[in-house]
């Protein structure tokens, strides 16, 4: 009878934890219906790993914008922060970032940039280039539905595929106990059924999966063209930016992503394949911005910087070597 008793207790507060950690879709932008509470003009609540939380640290680095910072974990930097009670109280949908003004929260990141921007007497968004700025920030995009879908047209969807080595990686730092976790109460279950697997068998026996071995070359070849074609654009144009003379929200989020293919190795790799010196000189050049430092130097994750290191030391050996650049 002991055990039935320890059964329900175990049903009960699953329960309980699942209503508790049910996460809900949201709609973009603010959110004056919604009052949190804070203690400053501004708050941003961000992963130091996420695609989008650095784009958000940028743009009001940028923007010059103060703010009290809220530091989230995903898996991949520590546990699953972002479907806890806690901060599914700030986003319902469990997404990184959130940016509050005045207790009323600005959700998904492009509108968060633009948000940003009307707060600020910076310009990075300028009404004549708006087009052609809503263009590259498209072309960077990840959807939180359909991550991969589009990755033909846009260089964002590439994204993921590109990252999962560098997932393999950073899990092996992550105790099991959490990964599990997210197999109880995760909206999208493939993703912990996806990190306990990967740290279970390691990089080069996950990189041998099918899944994965359909998923990496398409990706790698999709983002090969849309580099060739972004240096070739940089190296025709009479600006250091990409959109008219002046820094913008296009380059910050082109930044971030250059920023996620160096760590996981892979502008290194393209830039041995292709005459990528245009765009490496333009990613230097945002990485010297004042900006950088404050919204990505200062946010570097020890789990982040040596699952990266892992993965280039992983890439000398000759079969990862070949799973991962097919060469």
């Amino acid at each position: 009878m002991i055990w039935l008793a320890g059964i329900a207790v175990g049903v009960i507060w699953y329960l309980i934890e699942a209503k508790r950690r049910t996460s809900h879709p949201i709609t973009g932008g603010l959110q004056e219906d919604i009052t949190l509470p804070h203690s400053e003009t501004f708050e941003l609540y961000s992963n130091s790993f996420s695609h989008c939380s650095r784009k958000a640290r940028l743009a009001m680095a940028e923007l010059g914008i103060e703010y009290r910072h809220h530091d989230i974990d995903l898996i991949e930097t520590g546990w699953y922060q972002t479907i806890s009670p806690e901060y599914l109280r700030v986003n319902r949908s469990g997404l990184v970032p959130t940016l509050v003004h005045l207790g009323h929260p600005i959700y998904e990141s492009d509108d968060i940039l633009k948000y940003a921007q009307s707060q600020s007497n910076v310009d990075l968004n300028p009404a004549e280039h708006q087009a052609e700025i809503n263009r590259w920030l498209e072309f960077c995009s990840i959807s939180s539905d359909q991550p991969m879908a589009g990755m033909r047209d846009n260089a964002g969807p590439c994204i993921p595929g590109l990252t999962l080595p560098m997932f393999v990686t950073s899990i092996r730092y992550i105790p099991l106990r959490r990964i599990l976790v997210g197999l109880l109460f995760h909206s999208d279950r493939k993703r912990p059924i996806f990190f306990s697997t990967a740290k279970i068998l390691g990089l080069k026996r996950t990189l041998n999966l099918k899944p994965v071995r359909d998923m990496l070359p398409p990706a790698r070849a999709a983002m090969a063209n849309h580099l060739a074609t972004l240096s070739e654009t940089l190296k025709n144009s009479a600006s250091s930016w990409l959109v008219g003379d002046q820094f913008t929200l296009a380059d910050i989020t082109v930044g971030v992503l250059l920023l996620r293919l160096e760590e996981c190795g892979w502008l290194q790799h393209y830039s041995q394949q292709a005459d990528l010196s245009a765009l490496n000189t333009y990613y230097q050049a945002i990485k010297s911005r004042p900006s950088w430092q404050e919204a990505i130097e200062n946010h570097r994750h020890p789990i982040i910087d040596q699952a990266s290191q892992d993965l280039i030391t992983a890439a000398e050996d000759e079969d990862v070597k070949q799973l991962l650049y097919g060469t």
